[in-house]
């Protein structure tokens, strides 16, 4: 491994934990707000439209010229309730309009969230709606708001980082955590089980988040929660679009959210590290995933043309396309004359999808197989590519 590549891949291990730390603090911002549906009447515009693409940036301030280190887009359907998550990290070398190449995140450094957005935009071919920039001062607050929130601390963490005035230092067991103690909590990770362990953390947290909003004693704190929450949060969102976008998300199925992350290839340019991307495939990756319904299917792949290479050239084509190939191998025979796609998943109709995708194919439906597959693919001779 370069040492690009290590440097970036440091980096972004170090920034994980924000980019679902931010997604879960803007889904408790929206339960809070779900109590007051029926509170008063309200009009929005954001049922109008058929894809809804918000961006949320994660920044040490939300003022220009704050760093902007973790930079999210939220790509809604608010009728399918259908969510796609892309995360383009800070280091992607793009072109800002009216500045050059530069790494992303600059863009919010120039001019802060407008030039941001036009930069992503232009970046990855979406348009954005709305936008949201928040820091770690919003997340103290909300905690501090709902007077702590109940955790276990289920081992001693215990770290200091000088250079990066990171301090943590918690005691194993069950207590209240404040707004400093509970980011504390989450930004952990120096144990075996690393950024894993920290999104363990994070969602616990966020649940504990959660359960504290429901509960009677907090219902009458949330209020001054809302009313505040315009000190921390700098959003063009009316409150009638996030009281609407809260109802949205409260049923989305968040197990169900596609999480992306925009790729790009580690270099130095100059001295400094970057990720380069290819900007038509990056642009061609996120329609596909927008598109496919059925992303993050799981599926196997396997040759039955006896023409090497073919299993791997099919299943390469699902990837992009959002599927998860789990699995490539040889079929049972090299006799297939034409592409066989059995299909395990129940109320699954990918007939027109895959034919469209990768020709001519015959279907057959099967029972759920053991291995947690929903479909095979057996690509026949008929497929050439």
């Amino acid at each position: 491994m370069s040492r690009a590549e290590r440097h970036i891949r440091s980096r972004t291990k170090r920034n994980r934990f924000i980019q679902i730390f931010f997604f879960g603090l803007f889904l408790t911002i929206c339960l809070t707000l779900m109590y007051f549906l029926n509170v008063f009447p309200f009009q929005s515009g954001i049922l109008g439209y058929d894809r809804l693409n918000i961006l949320a940036v994660g920044t040490d301030s939300v003022e220009a010229n704050g760093r902007a280190d973790t930079i999210l887009i939220l790509s809604l359907d608010p009728k399918t309730k259908d969510a796609v998550l892309f995360s383009i990290p800070r280091d992607m070398r793009v072109l800002i309009p009216n500045k050059g190449l530069d790494k992303i995140n600059h863009a919010f450094a120039y001019r802060g969230i407008d030039l941001l957005e036009k930069t992503v935009e232009e970046f990855t071919g979406l348009s954005i709606h709305y936008y949201g920039v928040i820091d770690f001062e919003s997340f103290r607050y909300i905690i501090d708001a709902l007077d702590g929130v109940n955790i276990f601390v289920e081992k001693e963490m215990h770290y200091t980082d000088r250079a990066g005035s990171l301090r943590i230092n918690l005691n194993r067991g069950q207590q209240i955590l404040d707004g400093e103690k509970a980011l504390e909590y989450v930004r952990f990770r120096s144990d075996a089980l690393g950024d894993l362990g920290r999104i363990q953390r994070q969602q616990k947290l966020i649940n504990a988040v959660i359960d504290k909003v429901l509960n009677m004693e907090s219902f009458a704190k949330i209020p001054t929660l809302i009313n505040n929450l315009t000190d921390y949060i700098n959003t063009n969102m009316h409150p009638n679009d996030i009281v609407t976008l809260a109802r949205i998300m409260k049923n989305v199925d968040r197990s169900k959210i596609w999480v992306e992350t925009i790729h790009g290839e580690p270099q130095y340019i100059d001295g400094i590290s970057y990720l380069v991307p290819d900007v038509q495939e990056v642009k061609s990756r996120i329609q596909n995933l927008l598109n496919n319904k059925y992303r993050g299917l799981k599926v196997e792949v396997l040759n039955g043309s006896q023409i090497p290479g073919m299993a791997n050239q099919v299943a390469q084509q699902l990837k992009k396309l959002g599927f998860d190939v789990a699995n490539v191998d040889n079929a049972d025979n090299f006799d297939y004359q034409k592409t066989v796609l059995i299909v395990y998943a129940k109320n699954v109709k990918l007939e027109e999808y895959i034919t469209q995708a990768i020709g001519d194919v015959e279907i057959v439906r099967k029972e759920q197989p053991h291995n947690g597959i929903d479909m095979t693919i057996i690509v026949g001779k008929n497929i050439a590519y």
